[in-house]
């Protein structure tokens, strides 16, 4: 039997899960909700199924075996809730949540309810990312060292308002902190600093065209963030983000082990020390992510990449706004995860 599935949100990143689920013969796309409910009904007409403006009647209407949640970061929380409390499962994009009050909300819920989740940190399922892990697990890990530079502002209303969006650290960087966590290991507090060192005000006549933009009226996030990680093992990690007008986008990854070091670029790995190799991806790793949740419903088992996790990765980059408003002081994640 097919397993019938629902998106919530279906703008943005929501366009790839559609067309990885479109690919799958045991999956039966069953709805669509967005508060833009013409897009909700666009995706019917592409994919069957049918259009809600509201993510209830989606789930009264059709009743998924499982969810896609692909929202903007403030609209987390009551869509996930609501599944797991009618034991709907449920794939969530990152961030999971602006704030760890509605994180650790939402994840007391999956945890009494028991449903299966999965949070799309997508390079945990990479073939060269599992290997490097599998690398670096004999080894004793001296530097996490990664780095996030964006050309510009993405084009989403939200993403320059802190409290919808959580900035480039919630939003963007939080796959740099998720991979730290997953190569490294746990992280138990964080030092960080902002700054924001352009003017975003809109000259006269600006007008977006639809790219990246240069300028943004309200504009409430640092433009510039770095951070210092202590991790359980010892090791230490730092981060540098920027979304600052420049070029291309830049997004680099670097490990020093004993006796490796180690450079992820996108999804691929290339090594060098005492063992020495590279390995690329492939075109269609993004859909691992979603196949691998796809999966563990239709078996009845635990995801890889479960809410839990995305509350941890999440609770990194929030640290690190803590430790700003304390001056740069050292943030304990113990403090925001409950």
């Amino acid at each position: 039997m097919a397993l019938k599935v629902g998106f919530v949100g279906v703008g943005g990143i929501a366009h790839r899960h559609l067309e990885y689920a479109s690919k799958r013969p045991d999956v039966a796309m069953v709805g669509y909700c967005d508060v833009a409910l013409e897009r909700a009904r666009q995706c019917a007409a592409t994919y069957g199924g049918n259009a809600y403006e509201r993510f209830v009647d989606l789930y009264d209407q059709e009743q998924p075996d499982a969810i896609v949640i692909c929202t903007p970061p403030f609209a987390h929380g009551d869509i996930e809730e609501e599944a797991a409390r009618r034991g709907i499962h449920f794939f969530v994009e990152k961030p999971v949540a602006v704030n760890m009050a509605t994180a650790n909300r939402v994840a007391q819920v999956v945890a009494e309810t028991g449903i299966i989740t999965q949070v799309g940190y997508m390079f945990r399922t990479a073939e060269p990312i599992k290997k490097v892990r599998q690398l670096l697990s004999t080894r004793a890990v001296a530097m996490v060292q990664a780095h996030y530079y964006m050309p510009g502002l993405p084009p989403p209303t939200w993403w320059p308002k802190m409290e919808l969006g959580g900035g480039q650290l919630v939003e963007q960087a939080t796959h740099m902190l998720d991979l730290g966590r997953f190569l490294a290991g746990e992280v138990v507090s964080v030092s960080g600093r902002t700054a924001r060192v352009r003017d975003w005000t809109p000259p006269a006549g600006y007008q977006p065209d639809g790219g990246m933009r240069k300028y943004a009226d309200d504009f409430g996030i640092p433009d510039t963030t770095g951070l210092v990680m202590q991790y359980e093992s010892g090791a230490l990690g730092t981060l540098s983000c920027s979304l600052v007008p420049q070029k291309a986008w830049d997004v680099g990854f670097k490990v020093v082990a004993d006796g490796l070091l180690v450079t992820i670029e996108g999804a691929n790995a290339r090594w060098t020390g005492d063992e020495e190799g590279e390995m690329n991806a492939g075109d269609d790793w993004p859909s691992y992510v979603l196949y691998e949740f796809f999966d563990a419903v239709k078996a009845g088992k635990k995801t890889d990449i479960p809410y839990a996790e995305g509350v941890r990765s999440l609770a990194i980059s929030l640290a690190g706004y803590e430790s700003v408003q304390r001056g740069g002081a050292p943030v304990s994640l113990a403090e925001l995860i409950e």
